[in-house]
C-alpha cells in the first residue's frame, strides 16, 4: 500500500510540475505579447501623421503667413469705409424722400 501511495504522490507531483511548466510558458507568452504591444505603440507614435493631417497643417501655416496684423488692419479699414458709404447712402436716400414728400405737399 505504501508503494501505491508513493506512486500516486509522484504522479500528483508530476502533474503539479507539468502545470507549473505550462504556467511559466504562458507567462513568457504574455510577456512577449506585452513587449510586442509596447513596440507597436512606440512605432505608431514615431510614424508620420496621416496625409490629411499634413495637408491641414500646411494650409494652416500658409494661412498664418498670409494673414498678418497689417492685412487685418487693411480689411477692417475697408469694412469701415464701406459702412460709412452705406450710412451716407441711407442719409441721401432719406433726404431725397423727404424732399420729394415736401414737393408733393406743395410747400
Amino acid at each position: 500500500m505504501s508503494r501505491e501511495k508513493i506512486f500516486t504522490e509522484e504522479h500528483e507531483l508530476d502533474e503539479v510540475l507539468a502545470r507549473q511548466q505550462e504556467l511559466r510558458m504562458r507567462l513568457a507568452e504574455f510577456e512577449r505579447n506585452r513587449l510586442e504591444i509596447e513596440r507597436n505603440r512606440a512605432e505608431r507614435e514615431c510614424t508620420i501623421p496621416p496625409l490629411d493631417e499634413i495637408q491641414e497643417r500646411e494650409r494652416y501655416r500658409q494661412h498664418e503667413q498670409l494673414v498678418s496684423r497689417g492685412e487685418i488692419a487693411n480689411v477692417r479699414r475697408d469694412q469701415n469705409h464701406g459702412l460709412l458709404l452705406l450710412l451716407l447712402l441711407l442719409a441721401a436716400t432719406a433726404s431725397l424722400v423727404w424732399w420729394g414728400l415736401r414737393l408733393m405737399q406743395g410747400g
